[in-house]
């Protein structure tokens, strides 16, 4: 029977499930993927948080896949992160695996007093903006040439009430 369950990467010990990101995230992002020289930094100093399966039923492991994944930055302005990456392995899209990682990112980002949540979006996904305005994210503004020439972004932002 399969297990799912979330985790915070170890950037010393996750280094299966870092290539895992970075191959996965280089298929779904392509350029603004966050790479295999930036995925340890982000897991050392920001939060990469995953949903993984387990066929064992125990966590940790060699047996670990990848289900979601998420990158947290912290802001230099007090009470603020900026989320650079949501995405789920193609195979498990479509059953909620992205909105319960995020669900479970604002909760550790609340318990931390971050009150202001960023994140940027690409105008045509509908069905992301669908996850983060289920989140309680809104459209702030549209960021233009965001990741380069024509390539235009909505910003979100969570507000904590």
């Amino acid at each position: 029977m399969s297990f799912f369950y979330i985790k915070e990467i170890d950037a010393g010990e996750d280094i299966k499930l870092m290539k895992d990101i970075v191959e996965h995230e280089n298929i779904v992002f392509g350029e603004g993927a966050v790479g295999k020289w930036n995925i340890k930094p982000f897991a050392k100093y920001g939060k990469v948080f995953v949903i993984v399966k387990s066929e064992t039923g125990e966590k940790g492991g060699a047996e670990e896949e990848l289900v979601s994944v998420i990158e947290v930055l912290s802001s230099f302005k007090v009470g603020n992160a900026f989320i650079y990456g949501v995405s789920t392995v193609p195979k498990y899209e479509n059953q909620g695996f992205a909105g319960k990682l995020l669900g479970h990112v604002m909760e550790y980002l609340s318990e931390r007093n971050i009150t202001e949540i960023d994140l940027t979006v690409a105008i045509d996904n509908e069905k992301a903006q669908r996850i983060y305005r289920n989140a309680g994210f809104e459209i702030a503004e549209k960021l233009e040439n965001e990741y380069g020439e024509n390539i235009d972004r909505y910003l979100m932002k969570y507000k904590k009430k």
